[in-house]
């Protein structure tokens, strides 16, 4: 069986706190295992923000290569990819400008000697075999959306679904399949916001294109509130207009585990069959587990964190 884990960022000491209460304890090489076989699986978003991004790599990589869990890619280990990838038509795949510099500057921090550097690069090599999505038996993990069509596509395209330079330099160029079905897998879907409206993200940036809650049906959403990830005053008590949406929505009785979207209070369940496990420990949340034991219906109980 397997323990969920989301976004981490670089918070090793709350990623140990979190092993330790779910009963991994280092074996004699230090692997953190847990002593009836289960497994983690890490669902992405291992760099960036935080004070520990280093030792959470050595952390996460020693526990995947040691047998003692699972690892997907986030959206910052492909931003990262991209941000240290070269362009053949000049600069990098992922520009470095000043907004994509301070959203990766904790971890440039962190590698900032040519030894450490070097060893940096090793961790780029080691993003590249870890897939975009895993299914196992009786479950799913993805960073952000598990969206058949993009799910079909990637799969077509990447054996083993793991990046290579080729695809990220296809993904690079935006309205490309490539491009979508990466945006939407590792960063969520988005539709865009009713004319004249846009709004600020974490990062300051301001966005016409606001995440949806794929997981929900939006037809079943009262208002704009229930269904975008944003709550925007001007469309706030304002019913949602069907007809100019997407109507897809996650519909399998497969249970999907996700992280990515910063959630905050008390961690829930958000349907039968899907759960996000990010409540934003960069932001001063917590790191959230899910202790899985085969069930098709999702449980709260089976929520777990460090009180």
């Amino acid at each position: 069986m397997y323990d969920l884990i989301g976004d981490i960022h670089g918070h090793a000491d709350e990623l140990r706190a979190l092993l330790h209460h779910l009963d991994y304890r280092p074996d004699a090489a230090g692997v953190l295992r847990h002593a009836g076989g289960r497994q983690v699986i890490f669902l992405g978003d291992y760099v960036d923000r935080g004070p520990k991004i280093r030792e959470t790599l050595q952390l996460v990589r020693g526990m995947v290569e040691g047998g003692a869990a699972l690892a997907i890619l986030g959206n910052h280990e492909y931003n990262a990819l991209a941000f240290w990838q070269k362009d053949p038509a000049g600069g990098y795949l992922r520009p470095h400008r000043p907004w994509h510099i301070k959203q990766h500057w904790a971890t440039i921090q962190e590698f900032s000697t040519p030894e450490l550097y070097r060893e940096w690069l090793d961790y780029l090599a080691w993003f590249q075999t870890l897939p975009l999505l895993l299914e196992l038996p009786g479950l799913r993990a993805v960073h952000a959306c598990w969206e058949p069509r993009h799910v079909a596509y990637l799969r077509h395209e990447l054996p083993g679904l793991r990046l290579t330079p080729d695809y990220m330099l296809r993904a690079s160029r935006r309205g490309s399949p490539e491009y979508e079905a990466v945006e939407v897998t590792l960063k969520g879907r988005e539709v865009r916001l009713p004319t004249g409206l846009s709004f600020a993200d974490k990062d300051g940036h301001r966005r016409e294109l606001m995440r949806v809650r794929w997981w929900q049906n939006p037809t079943t959403a009262a208002t704009y509130r229930d269904y975008y990830l944003e709550d925007l005053p001007e469309l706030r008590g304002q019913p949602v207009e069907i007809n100019k949406l997407d109507p897809w929505h996650y519909q399998d009785e497969k249970p999907v585990f996700f992280g990515h979207y910063w959630l905050r209070g008390t961690p829930r369940l958000l349907q039968p069959y899907a759960v996000c496990l990010d409540y934003s420990v960069a932001r001063g949340g917590q790191l959230i587990g899910y202790r899985w034991e085969g069930e098709q219906t999702l449980s709260a109980n089976h929520l777990t964190w460090v009180p």
